[in-house]
């Protein structure tokens, strides 16, 4: 890759995770009632989908319940998927970087976990909303679980395209 095209590449990566770590800044400013109705709404159409899907035949109430039973869950798994989608970002931007190749996953990890820990507190100035050490784990561990993702998919591909020579 020429020295212009990397340059561009890594203005791409840049820009990119900017743009993503606004979307979670969004997504954070949401006052705790606003977010709560939010995840309430999205838990009851997957609830409504899979009854559908399944044909179950449930009743509104018990789809109600299953709602409230997988909100939380759900909540905590966007978190995570929003930081396995950042640390990815972070990943492509640090590989950019040649003297970065053997730690850019460490750094993606790093990176991602210091935002977490930066949107955490920010969320302690938002209406409803609180600063959680645990949510700051929980965001780390998507990113993680985001690398690990990124890591198997490239490992696959390069020995696919070494079969293929």
């Amino acid at each position: 890759m020429t020295e212009q095209k990397r340059k561009n590449s890594r203005y791409v990566w840049l820009a990119a995770a900017v743009i993503w770590m606004a979307v979670i800044f969004g997504f954070s400013s949401q006052k705790a009632d606003d977010s709560s109705e939010i995840s309430g709404t999205l838990a009851y159409q997957i609830v409504e989908g899979v009854n559908s899907a399944a044909n179950f035949g449930w009743k509104e109430d018990l789809m109600r319940q299953y709602a409230s039973l997988i909100e939380h869950p759900a909540r905590k798994a966007a978190h995570m998927t929003e930081y396995a989608i950042l640390a990815c970002i972070l990943l492509g931007n640090f590989t950019q970087y040649a003297d970065l190749s053997g730690r850019r996953f460490l750094w993606a990890e790093l990176g991602a976990a210091m935002y977490a820990a930066t949107d955490e507190f920010h969320q302690l100035f938002i209406e409803g909303r609180s600063g959680e050490l645990k949510d700051v784990f929980i965001d780390s561990l998507g990113a993680a679980a985001g690398l690990l993702l990124a890591w198997a998919v490239s490992s696959i591909i390069k020995k696919w395209k070494k079969r293929k020579r």
